[in-house]
Protein backbone atom coordinates (compact mmCIF):
# COMPACT_ATOMS: atom_id res chain seq x y z
CA UNK A 1 0.00 0.00 0.00
CA UNK A 2 2.56 2.11 0.75
CA UNK A 3 5.34 1.60 -2.08
CA UNK A 4 4.75 3.92 -4.69
CA UNK A 5 6.21 5.34 -8.09
CA UNK A 6 4.91 8.78 -7.65
CA UNK A 7 5.93 11.43 -4.17
CA UNK A 8 3.31 13.57 -3.11
CA UNK A 9 5.37 16.69 -2.78
CA UNK A 10 4.89 20.51 -3.46
CA UNK A 11 6.06 19.73 -7.03
CA UNK A 12 6.62 17.68 -10.01
CA UNK A 13 9.94 17.26 -11.76
CA UNK A 14 10.27 15.94 -15.54
CA UNK A 15 13.06 13.49 -15.26
CA UNK A 16 15.58 12.58 -17.87
CA UNK A 17 14.46 9.55 -19.25
CA UNK A 18 17.10 7.01 -20.37
CA UNK A 19 16.63 3.78 -21.91
CA UNK A 20 13.44 3.50 -23.01
CA UNK A 21 12.82 0.27 -25.09
CA UNK A 22 16.11 -1.33 -24.24
CA UNK A 23 16.26 -4.90 -22.36
CA UNK A 24 18.93 -7.31 -20.53
CA UNK A 25 21.38 -5.24 -18.49
CA UNK A 26 20.83 -1.74 -19.55
CA UNK A 27 16.88 -2.29 -18.84
CA UNK A 28 18.40 -3.21 -15.59
CA UNK A 29 20.42 0.17 -14.93
CA UNK A 30 17.51 1.82 -15.86
CA UNK A 31 15.54 0.46 -13.08
CA UNK A 32 17.73 0.63 -11.11
CA UNK A 33 17.87 4.28 -11.03
CA UNK A 34 14.40 4.51 -10.73
CA UNK A 35 14.27 6.52 -7.33
CA UNK A 36 17.11 7.68 -5.76
CA UNK A 37 18.86 5.83 -2.45
CA UNK A 38 17.50 8.80 -0.14
CA UNK A 39 14.08 11.68 -0.46
CA UNK A 40 13.24 13.70 2.04
CA UNK A 41 10.24 16.35 2.41
CA UNK A 42 10.43 18.96 4.95
CA UNK A 43 9.72 22.88 5.59
CA UNK A 44 12.24 25.41 6.75
CA UNK A 45 9.43 28.27 6.49
CA UNK A 46 5.42 27.87 5.62
CA UNK A 47 4.03 24.79 5.19
CA UNK A 48 1.03 26.54 3.20
CA UNK A 49 3.27 27.80 0.74
CA UNK A 50 6.57 26.53 0.45
CA UNK A 51 8.27 22.88 0.29
CA UNK A 52 11.88 21.67 0.85
CA UNK A 53 13.01 18.51 -0.88
CA UNK A 54 16.26 16.64 -0.58
CA UNK A 55 17.43 14.03 -2.34
CA UNK A 56 20.75 11.46 -2.48
CA UNK A 57 23.16 10.23 -5.05
CA UNK A 58 25.56 7.90 -5.75
CA UNK A 59 28.71 8.79 -6.80
CA UNK A 60 28.13 6.79 -9.79
CA UNK A 61 25.23 8.22 -10.47
CA UNK A 62 25.12 10.77 -14.30
CA UNK A 63 24.21 13.29 -11.48
CA UNK A 64 27.24 13.71 -9.80
CA UNK A 65 28.97 15.51 -13.05
CA UNK A 66 25.91 17.50 -14.41
CA UNK A 67 23.65 20.37 -13.06
CA UNK A 68 21.12 18.93 -11.04
CA UNK A 69 17.56 19.84 -10.86
CA UNK A 70 14.35 19.27 -9.67
CA UNK A 71 11.19 19.84 -12.07
CA UNK A 72 7.31 20.36 -11.15
CA UNK A 73 4.16 21.36 -11.26
CA UNK A 74 0.79 22.15 -10.13
CA UNK A 75 -1.68 18.87 -10.39
CA UNK A 76 -3.42 19.77 -13.27
CA UNK A 77 -1.17 22.30 -15.30
CA UNK A 78 0.83 21.17 -18.70
CA UNK A 79 3.70 23.43 -18.35
CA UNK A 80 6.47 22.09 -15.82
CA UNK A 81 9.09 24.37 -14.03
CA UNK A 82 12.86 23.86 -12.88
CA UNK A 83 14.40 24.56 -9.78
CA UNK A 84 18.07 24.06 -9.25
CA UNK A 85 19.44 22.45 -6.13
CA UNK A 86 22.10 22.80 -3.58
CA UNK A 87 24.53 20.16 -3.10
CA UNK A 88 26.77 18.73 -0.51
CA UNK A 89 28.23 16.05 1.09
CA UNK A 90 26.27 13.16 2.94
CA UNK A 91 28.42 12.78 6.06
CA UNK A 92 31.43 9.93 5.94
CA UNK A 93 30.09 8.84 3.08
CA UNK A 94 30.46 9.37 -1.13
CA UNK A 95 26.99 10.21 -1.45
CA UNK A 96 25.32 13.69 -2.27
CA UNK A 97 22.59 15.61 -1.10
CA UNK A 98 20.56 17.71 -3.15
CA UNK A 99 18.29 20.50 -1.61
CA UNK A 100 15.64 22.71 -3.21
CA UNK A 101 13.23 24.78 -1.11
CA UNK A 102 10.22 25.84 -3.22
CA UNK A 103 8.60 28.81 -2.76
CA UNK A 104 5.82 30.83 -3.71
CA UNK A 105 3.12 27.85 -4.22
CA UNK A 106 -0.55 27.38 -3.08
CA UNK A 107 -2.00 26.27 -0.23
CA UNK A 108 -3.93 23.27 -0.16
CA UNK A 109 -2.93 22.07 -3.55
CA UNK A 110 -1.20 19.07 -4.92
CA UNK A 111 2.16 19.28 -6.97
CA UNK A 112 3.84 16.44 -9.06
CA UNK A 113 8.28 16.24 -9.12
CA UNK A 114 10.80 14.40 -10.52
CA UNK A 115 14.67 15.18 -8.85
CA UNK A 116 17.35 14.74 -10.99
CA UNK A 117 17.90 12.02 -13.56
CA UNK A 118 15.64 9.73 -11.80
CA UNK A 119 12.40 8.62 -13.56
CA UNK A 120 10.01 7.84 -10.94
CA UNK A 121 7.44 10.39 -10.45
CA UNK A 122 6.11 11.97 -6.99
CA UNK A 123 3.87 13.82 -5.18
CA UNK A 124 3.09 16.09 -1.95
CA UNK A 125 0.57 18.72 -1.20
CA UNK A 126 0.96 22.17 0.46
CA UNK A 127 -0.89 22.40 3.62
CA UNK A 128 -4.62 23.95 3.83
CA UNK A 129 -5.17 27.73 4.66
CA UNK A 130 -7.31 27.13 7.20
CA UNK A 131 -8.37 24.42 9.32
CA UNK A 132 -12.01 23.83 8.17
CA UNK A 133 -11.48 20.13 7.18
CA UNK A 134 -9.79 17.85 10.19
CA UNK A 135 -5.26 17.96 9.57
CA UNK A 136 -4.32 14.66 10.19
CA UNK A 137 -0.54 14.41 11.04
CA UNK A 138 1.73 11.74 13.57
CA UNK A 139 3.60 12.37 15.81
CA UNK A 140 6.58 10.25 17.82
CA UNK A 141 10.38 10.07 18.42
CA UNK A 142 13.14 7.27 18.86
CA UNK A 143 12.40 6.06 15.43
CA UNK A 144 15.20 3.09 14.85
CA UNK A 145 16.55 0.70 16.87
CA UNK A 146 15.94 -2.41 13.63
CA UNK A 147 14.62 -1.10 10.25
CA UNK A 148 11.69 -3.61 10.87
CA UNK A 149 10.46 -2.20 13.91
CA UNK A 150 10.79 1.55 12.38
CA UNK A 151 8.58 0.16 9.17
CA UNK A 152 6.44 -1.24 11.11
CA UNK A 153 5.32 2.29 13.00
CA UNK A 154 5.45 3.90 10.01
CA UNK A 155 2.89 1.77 8.31
CA UNK A 156 0.68 2.10 11.03
CA UNK A 157 0.61 5.58 11.15
CA UNK A 158 0.36 5.82 7.43
CA UNK A 159 -3.06 3.99 7.50
CA UNK A 160 -4.59 7.40 8.46
CA UNK A 161 -3.29 8.98 5.83
CA UNK A 162 -1.10 11.93 7.64
CA UNK A 163 -0.20 14.62 6.25
CA UNK A 164 2.96 15.01 7.90
CA UNK A 165 4.89 13.19 10.61
CA UNK A 166 7.09 14.77 13.72
CA UNK A 167 9.76 12.79 15.36
CA UNK A 168 11.42 14.00 18.41
CA UNK A 169 14.86 12.85 17.95
CA UNK A 170 16.73 9.95 18.77
CA UNK A 171 16.52 8.82 14.97
CA UNK A 172 18.89 6.58 13.21
CA UNK A 173 20.84 5.76 16.57
CA UNK A 174 24.05 6.90 15.01
CA UNK A 175 25.25 8.72 17.90
CA UNK A 176 27.08 11.48 15.21
CA UNK A 177 30.07 8.25 14.49
CA UNK A 178 31.27 7.64 10.75
CA UNK A 179 31.45 4.11 11.84
CA UNK A 180 27.22 4.01 11.83
CA UNK A 181 27.11 5.41 8.87
CA UNK A 182 25.17 2.21 7.76
CA UNK A 183 22.00 3.36 10.16
CA UNK A 184 21.19 6.19 8.03
CA UNK A 185 21.19 4.58 4.85
CA UNK A 186 18.48 2.12 6.86
CA UNK A 187 16.47 5.02 8.17
CA UNK A 188 16.30 6.99 4.39
CA UNK A 189 15.52 3.29 3.42
CA UNK A 190 12.86 2.81 5.76
CA UNK A 191 11.51 6.08 4.43
CA UNK A 192 11.59 5.19 0.88
CA UNK A 193 9.70 1.77 1.64
CA UNK A 194 6.73 3.34 3.76
CA UNK A 195 6.35 6.67 3.53
CA UNK A 196 4.95 7.10 -0.40
CA UNK A 197 0.95 6.44 -0.67
CA UNK A 198 0.03 4.18 -3.48
CA UNK A 199 -0.97 7.71 -5.59
CA UNK A 200 2.42 8.70 -5.09
CA UNK A 201 2.54 10.98 -2.01
CA UNK A 202 5.48 11.49 -0.25
CA UNK A 203 4.77 12.15 4.05
CA UNK A 204 6.78 15.54 5.05
CA UNK A 205 8.69 14.90 7.69
CA UNK A 206 9.87 17.62 10.96
CA UNK A 207 12.59 16.47 13.22
CA UNK A 208 14.39 17.44 16.60
CA UNK A 209 17.39 16.47 18.13
CA UNK A 210 17.89 13.62 20.86
CA UNK A 211 20.79 12.31 22.81
CA UNK A 212 21.53 9.97 20.26
CA UNK A 213 21.80 12.88 17.20
CA UNK A 214 24.88 13.70 19.28
CA UNK A 215 28.53 12.75 19.97
CA UNK A 216 28.80 12.38 23.63
CA UNK A 217 25.09 13.06 23.71
CA UNK A 218 24.94 15.71 25.46
CA UNK A 219 26.95 19.35 25.66
CA UNK A 220 27.99 19.37 28.91
CA UNK A 221 29.62 15.48 27.90
CA UNK A 222 32.44 17.57 25.99
CA UNK A 223 35.19 19.29 27.40
CA UNK A 224 35.56 21.29 24.43
CA UNK A 225 32.06 22.97 24.04
CA UNK A 226 30.92 26.10 22.96
CA UNK A 227 27.60 27.63 21.73
CA UNK A 228 28.75 27.83 17.97
CA UNK A 229 27.69 26.43 14.32
CA UNK A 230 31.01 24.78 13.97
CA UNK A 231 30.64 22.99 17.30
CA UNK A 232 27.43 21.95 16.55
CA UNK A 233 28.11 20.71 13.22
CA UNK A 234 31.62 18.59 14.71
CA UNK A 235 29.63 16.84 17.29
CA UNK A 236 26.27 16.48 15.56
CA UNK A 237 27.46 16.48 11.92
CA UNK A 238 24.49 13.76 10.47
CA UNK A 239 22.07 16.17 11.82
CA UNK A 240 22.76 19.86 10.69
CA UNK A 241 23.68 17.99 7.48
CA UNK A 242 20.84 15.73 6.62
CA UNK A 243 17.37 18.43 8.07
CA UNK A 244 17.31 21.78 7.01
CA UNK A 245 14.96 22.49 9.75
CA UNK A 246 15.33 23.33 12.55
CA UNK A 247 18.46 24.45 10.97
CA UNK A 248 20.95 25.67 13.74
CA UNK A 249 20.89 26.81 16.52
CA UNK A 250 19.59 23.05 16.78
CA UNK A 251 15.53 24.59 17.84
CA UNK A 252 13.39 26.32 15.92
CA UNK A 253 9.64 27.31 15.19
CA UNK A 254 7.58 26.09 12.60
CA UNK A 255 4.16 28.10 11.53
CA UNK A 256 1.82 26.71 9.69
CA UNK A 257 -0.13 29.69 8.54
CA UNK A 258 -1.79 31.42 11.89
CA UNK A 259 -3.09 27.90 13.11
CA UNK A 260 -0.26 26.17 14.13
CA UNK A 261 3.12 26.36 15.09
CA UNK A 262 5.26 23.47 15.84
CA UNK A 263 8.26 24.78 19.11
CA UNK A 264 10.99 22.14 18.47
CA UNK A 265 13.29 22.48 21.48
CA UNK A 266 16.94 20.98 22.25
CA UNK A 267 17.13 19.05 26.10
CA UNK A 268 20.74 20.12 26.61
CA UNK A 269 22.24 18.39 23.28
CA UNK A 270 24.11 20.74 21.44
CA UNK A 271 22.37 23.86 23.51
CA UNK A 272 21.45 23.93 27.23
CA UNK A 273 17.93 24.03 28.44
CA UNK A 274 18.41 27.36 30.06
CA UNK A 275 19.85 30.67 29.25
CA UNK A 276 19.46 31.99 25.71
CA UNK A 277 17.02 28.62 24.66
CA UNK A 278 14.43 29.36 27.41
CA UNK A 279 14.50 33.16 26.36
CA UNK A 280 13.93 32.21 22.79
CA UNK A 281 11.21 29.37 24.15
CA UNK A 282 9.60 32.85 26.10
CA UNK A 283 9.87 34.80 23.10
CA UNK A 284 8.62 32.12 20.35
CA UNK A 285 5.42 31.61 22.77
CA UNK A 286 4.62 34.82 23.60
CA UNK A 287 4.59 36.04 19.91
CA UNK A 288 1.88 32.79 19.26
CA UNK A 289 -0.90 33.16 21.97
CA UNK A 290 -2.96 33.91 19.05
CA UNK A 291 -2.65 30.49 17.21
CA UNK A 292 -4.97 28.12 17.71
CA UNK A 293 -2.69 25.21 18.37
CA UNK A 294 0.80 25.75 19.89
CA UNK A 295 3.32 22.11 20.63
CA UNK A 296 6.42 22.05 21.90
CA UNK A 297 8.11 18.78 20.79
CA UNK A 298 11.48 17.80 22.21
CA UNK A 299 13.39 14.82 23.47
CA UNK A 300 14.24 14.32 27.01
CA UNK A 301 10.67 14.68 28.99
CA UNK A 302 9.81 16.60 32.24
CA UNK A 303 7.38 13.75 33.44
CA UNK A 304 9.36 10.30 32.37
CA UNK A 305 7.41 7.23 32.22
CA UNK A 306 10.63 5.23 32.98
CA UNK A 307 13.46 6.84 33.53
CA UNK A 308 14.02 9.07 37.19
CA UNK A 309 11.84 11.94 38.38
CA UNK A 310 14.82 13.61 39.51
CA UNK A 311 16.57 13.19 36.12
CA UNK A 312 18.68 16.40 35.71
CA UNK A 313 17.75 17.47 32.41
CA UNK A 314 14.01 16.46 33.22
CA UNK A 315 14.41 19.02 36.60
CA UNK A 316 15.58 21.68 33.92
CA UNK A 317 12.63 21.09 31.79
CA UNK A 318 10.34 21.69 34.31
CA UNK A 319 12.21 24.59 35.98
CA UNK A 320 12.79 26.77 33.11
CA UNK A 321 9.91 25.47 30.44
CA UNK A 322 7.27 23.91 31.89
CA UNK A 323 6.04 26.82 33.71
CA UNK A 324 6.34 29.25 30.39
CA UNK A 325 3.89 26.25 28.90
CA UNK A 326 1.30 26.55 31.65
CA UNK A 327 1.99 30.60 31.08
CA UNK A 328 1.18 30.79 27.69
CA UNK A 329 -1.99 28.71 27.09
CA UNK A 330 0.07 25.04 25.74
CA UNK A 331 -2.71 22.00 25.67
CA UNK A 332 0.02 19.47 24.97
CA UNK A 333 3.17 18.93 25.20
CA UNK A 334 5.62 15.48 23.25
CA UNK A 335 8.13 14.19 25.09
CA UNK A 336 10.40 11.46 23.85
CA UNK A 337 13.26 9.29 24.98
CA UNK A 338 12.22 6.90 27.49
CA UNK A 339 11.15 4.26 25.30
CA UNK A 340 7.52 3.59 26.17
CA UNK A 341 3.97 5.01 25.72
CA UNK A 342 2.68 7.87 28.21
CA UNK A 343 -0.11 10.01 28.90
CA UNK A 344 -0.19 12.49 32.07
CA UNK A 345 -3.00 13.92 33.52
CA UNK A 346 -3.37 17.74 32.95
CA UNK A 347 -0.86 19.29 34.99
CA UNK A 348 -0.26 22.93 36.58
CA UNK A 349 2.35 23.93 39.40
CA UNK A 350 2.57 20.77 39.97
CA UNK A 351 -0.14 19.27 40.42
CA UNK A 352 -3.61 17.90 38.98
CA UNK A 353 -5.49 20.60 37.32
CA UNK A 354 -8.26 20.52 34.50
CA UNK A 355 -6.70 23.21 32.59
CA UNK A 356 -3.25 21.96 33.03
CA UNK A 357 -0.97 20.91 30.43
CA UNK A 358 -1.11 17.11 29.02
CA UNK A 359 2.38 15.13 28.11
CA UNK A 360 2.22 13.02 25.61
CA UNK A 361 5.15 10.14 24.34
CA UNK A 362 7.49 8.69 25.47
CA UNK A 363 9.42 7.82 22.09
CA UNK A 364 8.72 4.44 21.23
CA UNK A 365 8.45 4.32 17.17
CA UNK A 366 10.93 1.71 16.30
CA UNK A 367 12.95 0.79 19.59
CA UNK A 368 13.47 -1.60 22.26
CA UNK A 369 10.42 -0.94 24.62
CA UNK A 370 11.44 -0.53 28.27
CA UNK A 371 9.29 -0.79 31.83
CA UNK A 372 7.41 1.98 32.64
CA UNK A 373 6.26 3.22 36.20
CA UNK A 374 3.39 2.00 37.93
CA UNK A 375 0.47 4.78 36.91
CA UNK A 376 -1.14 4.03 40.37
CA UNK A 377 1.67 5.46 42.50
CA UNK A 378 3.03 8.42 40.22
CA UNK A 379 0.99 11.07 40.28
CA UNK A 380 1.27 12.69 37.64
CA UNK A 381 0.58 9.26 34.94
CA UNK A 382 -2.78 8.78 33.60
CA UNK A 383 -1.38 5.97 30.91
CA UNK A 384 1.74 4.57 30.55
CA UNK A 385 3.08 0.75 28.81
CA UNK A 386 6.11 -0.20 27.36
CA UNK A 387 5.13 -0.55 23.81
CA UNK A 388 6.08 0.87 19.95
CA UNK A 389 3.63 3.50 18.42
CA UNK A 390 2.67 6.25 16.84
CA UNK A 391 0.49 9.12 18.17
CA UNK A 392 -2.69 10.17 15.57
CA UNK A 393 -3.27 13.85 15.67
CA UNK A 394 -6.22 15.32 14.09
CA UNK A 395 -7.09 19.28 14.46
CA UNK A 396 -10.67 20.42 13.68
CA UNK A 397 -11.07 24.38 14.50
CA UNK A 398 -9.75 24.65 18.35
CA UNK A 399 -10.52 20.94 19.06
CA UNK A 400 -7.89 18.34 19.48
CA UNK A 401 -8.17 14.23 18.85
CA UNK A 402 -5.14 11.98 19.77
CA UNK A 403 -5.52 8.63 18.99
CA UNK A 404 -2.27 6.37 20.41
CA UNK A 405 -1.96 3.30 17.72
CA UNK A 406 0.77 0.10 18.43
CA UNK A 407 3.04 -1.30 15.52
CA UNK A 408 0.28 -3.84 15.09
CA UNK A 409 -2.36 -1.12 14.41
CA UNK A 410 -4.80 -1.57 17.51
CA UNK A 411 -5.96 1.78 19.29
CA UNK A 412 -4.21 1.63 23.01
CA UNK A 413 -5.26 5.48 24.23
CA UNK A 414 -7.63 8.15 22.70
CA UNK A 415 -7.90 11.42 24.22
CA UNK A 416 -10.29 14.82 22.60
CA UNK A 417 -9.61 18.08 23.84
CA UNK A 418 -11.69 20.75 23.02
Amino acid sequence: MFRSSVFRVAGVALAVVMGIGVSGPVQAEVEAQQEPPGLLLTWQRDPLTTMTIDWQTEPDHPEETAAPVLRFKRVGDARWQQADAQSFAFPFSDRIVHRVELTGLEPGRAYRFRVGGFQRAYQFQTMPPDLNEPLVFAVGGDTRHRQSWMERTNRAAMQYDPQFIVWGGDLAYADGRADRLDRWYEWFEANMNTLITDQGRVVPVVVGIGNHEVQGGYYYNRDDFEPTDAWRERRAPYFFSLFAFPGHPGYGVLDFGDYLSLVIGDTDHTNPVEGPQTEWMQRTLSRRQGVTHVFPVYHVPGYPSHRSYDGAVSQRVREHWVPLFEQYGVRVAFENHDHTYKRTVPIRDGDVAEDGVVYLGDGAWGVGTRSVHSVEDTWYLAHAEGTRHAIIVTLHGDRQHYLVVREQGDVIDELELP
